[in-house]
C-alpha cells in the first residue's frame, strides 16, 4: 500500500473512518467505530411485542436484546419493514451504538465500503469526526472515489429522543413476554408415557 499523508502534518486532523451503505437507490453514510460498531449478517429474528411498521424484530447479543431497524422505511423507500427470512438472508445488518449507550441494529439494502478518508476536494466542506451524534459532517454530501455521492446521517436523526423511549417501553413490553412465556413452558409437566414410551396427549 502507498504511504499518503496521515493529516498531521498539513494543520488538518486526520478523517475518521465513513461506512458507506445502499439503502434503496440512494448510499448514506454513518462514521464507523464509535457509531457503527460492526457489519453483520441477520441473525433469527424474534418478534416484537407490538408490531411497527419499521421494525423487522429482535435478537440476544449475550445478555442484551437489540431491535432491528429497517432504515428503508425509516427513509421512504418502503411502507414495511423486511421480516421474511429468505428476504432477510440478503440485507446486512449495521450493529449500532446509540447516543448515551445502548445498541440497535440498522437493517440495509447492502454495504459498499469503509472510507478511510474523504476524498481531499470534500475534506474541508466534509467532516466526519467520531463523535455519538454522527459526526459534524451529518446532513452533508460526501463524494465518493467512484464519483458518486453519499448523504451523511447521524444516530440523532435516525433515534431521536421520542423514538428512543418508544423502543425502550417496546423492548420492555417484549422482554415481560418473553419470561411469561418462559415461565409457562418451565411450568408445564411432562406427558405422562405407556409401556411402549409414547406420550399421551
Amino acid at each position: 500500500m502507498p504511504q499518503h499523508d496521515n493529516g498531521y502534518g498539513s494543520g488538518r486532523l486526520p478523517s475518521s473512518p465513513v461506512m458507506i451503505f445502499r439503502v434503496g437507490s440512494r448510499q448514506y453514510g454513518l462514521p464507523a467505530g464509535l457509531v457503527v460498531r460492526e457489519c453483520m449478517p441477520v441473525p433469527e429474528l424474534m418478534p416484537v411485542a407490538v408490531a411497527l411498521p419499521h421494525v423487522s424484530g429482535w435478537f440476544r447479543l449475550g445478555m442484551a436484546m437489540v431491535v432491528v431497524i429497517d432504515l428503508g422505511v425509516l427513509l421512504g423507500e418502503r411502507t414495511q419493514a423486511v421480516r421474511q427470512p429468505v428476504d432477510l438472508l440478503y440485507c446486512p445488518l449495521l450493529l449500532c451504538n446509540l447516543p448515551g449507550g445502548g445498541s440497535v441494529a440498522l437493517l440495509v439494502d447492502a454495504v459498499c465500503e469503509v472510507m478511510r478518508r474523504p476524498q481531499p476536494t470534500s475534506v474541508a466542506s466534509v467532516t466526519v469526526d467520531g463523535d455519538m451524534a454522527g459526526g459534524e459532517g451529518a446532513g452533508r454530501e460526501l463524494e465518493l472515489g467512484d464519483g458518486g455521492i453519499a448523504f451523511m446521517l447521524r444516530m440523532t436523526d435516525i433515534i431521536n429522543d421520542d423514538e428512543r423511549m418508544r423502543l425502550d417501553t417496546l423492548m420492555e413490553r417484549t422482554r415481560a413476554r418473553a419470561t411469561l412465556w418462559a415461565a409457562i413452558d418451565d411450568s408445564q409437566p411432562d406427558m405422562p408415557r405407556d409401556a411402549h414410551g409414547d406420550s399421551h396427549s
